[in-house]
């Protein structure tokens, strides 16, 4: 056997999947049973809510336990995007998906002009910058005409 062989073999063992373990698989197909029959036994409108507020949780962990960055600009982004969607849904009559795309789009661009603000700081700078950044945008939502104050109308 030659080194070029061993070195083939070697590399399609890599290449073969790895089966998931059994109580993974079980686990796996247990949610996507409860995710089925759950707008069945669950209030639609909490389930929608629940799930909103748990991909919210997960953007949380995803930037605190990966990248290592405490943000409290991720209010920013939701509030936005849910405000824009009704927004263009009841003023301006979009259809539910377009108004849903409009407003991931409008998070999507506040998300770039503060990420280009906040991104070169670290630690505890950062977090204030996006809390900065946050209240910001929360007292322009407030005061601005178009948004009609606290009356949200």
């Amino acid at each position: 056997m030659s080194v070029s062989s061993e070195r083939v073999g070697a590399a399609a063992a890599a290449v073969e999947p790895v089966a998931a373990p059994r109580h993974q698989a079980v686990a796996f197909a247990i949610m996507v049973a409860l995710l089925v029959l759950a707008p069945f036994v669950v209030y639609p409108l909490f389930l929608m809510k629940a799930l909103c507020f748990g991909l919210f949780a997960c953007a949380f962990g995803l930037l605190i336990g990966y990248v290592g960055l405490l943000s409290f600009g991720h209010a920013v982004f939701l509030g936005s995007a849910g405000y824009i969607s009704a927004h263009a849904a009841k003023v301006w009559g979009w259809p539910p998906e377009l108004a849903i795309l409009a407003g991931t789009a409008a998070a999507g661009a506040l998300g770039v002009v503060i990420g280009a603000l906040a991104i070169r700081s670290k630690g505890i700078y950062f977090a204030n910058i996006t809390l900065a950044l946050a209240q910001m945008v929360y007292f322009f939502c407030l005061q601005a005409p178009f948004t009609h104050g606290e009356d949200g109308s």
